[in-house]
């Protein structure tokens, strides 16, 4: 049977349904034909014109991405509209682009329990609420939530902490490649003792509340702005802010190993994108 974006469609939203996206959110299919052939998928974390350049010369049919291209309604799609100018050079070249964003950052995959998982988090849970919260992720029968909290395997100075944990994300296999750690923040009293940590992969300034009122001694996100992280000091949490890019990364190694073990795509060649990376110099 042929490879088709369908069927790669089909294999993606076994991992992450689509019906787990926000309402705001815009995931499936975004530019190109279900019916059309799969030889080759780029991934990716973003939709750029120097990513659909990469996913040319590569001969992809197909970009995997985890942020959408049309998120903001398009008034046109005019050559001199440079909000179109992505989705118009994918359709020009016949360039498929899938998008899974919220309902993957929910799913099993999600860079939170990556990075979890280079703590080596204990008794790692959900942190995002829902009926079953408490409930540890691998008894969960629908692991589905954002972000996770757990406890350190022993309590930790921050700066000690801090500084082990950059050190691992290099070595740990959970970036496709070895991205430069630029943007990379932290704030908090360095000698101050860690045990309990919460992640949230992307943006989570939304999440220092909630994070909090769980008793977290560090919270790890990105993009965090200035009055979240005052907030966050002021009740006794610090933060660890990776940016956006950073934080969310690691879902582009997962879904490669995801898509790679898959059986019906074992003649398909898959890459990840080494031309998206952080926006950020230092």
């Amino acid at each position: 049977m042929a490879v088709t974006v369908g069927l790669v469609a089909q294999i993606i939203e076994r991992l992450a349904p689509k019906s787990w996206a926000e309402d705001w959110d815009n995931v499936g299919l975004l530019v190109g034909s279900g019916s059309a052939p799969v030889e080759r998928i780029l991934i990716t974390l973003d939709g750029t014109l120097a990513v659909v350049e990469e996913a040319k010369a590569f001969g992809a049919q197909l970009i995997v991405a985890h942020h959408p291209i049309i998120f903001r309604p398009l008034k046109n799609l005019r050559s001199d509209n440079a909000a179109a100018q992505v989705p118009l050079q994918l359709l020009q070249n016949s360039i498929g682009y899938y998008a899974a964003h919220t309902n993957l950052d929910q799913s099993i995959v999600s860079s939170s329990r990556a990075l979890g998982e280079v703590l080596g988090l204990q008794e790692m849970k959900i942190f995002e609420e829902s009926e079953d919260d408490l409930v540890p992720i691998h008894k969960r029968s629908e692991a589905r939530g954002y972000g996770v909290s757990g406890y350190l395997s022993h309590p930790e100075k921050l700066g000690v902490l801090w500084k082990n944990f950059l050190d691992s994300l290099g070595q740990s296999g959970v970036y496709a490649q070895p991205y430069k750690l630029s943007g990379v923040r932290l704030a908090g009293s360095v000698e101050k003792e860690m045990r309990k940590v919460a992640i949230v992969n992307g943006s989570g300034g939304r999440f220092v509340a909630k994070a909090l009122f769980k008793g977290a001694d560090l919270l790890i996100t990105g993009d965090v702005d200035h009055h979240a992280v005052l907030d966050a000091l002021e009740g006794g949490m610090a933060v660890g802010d990776l940016g956006h890019f950073l934080s969310e990364a690691p879902m582009l190694q997962a879904m490669y190993r995801y898509l790679s073990a898959e059986k019906a795509l074992q003649g398909v060649e898959i890459r990840v994108s080494a031309i998206n990376q952080s926006p950020w110099l230092l």
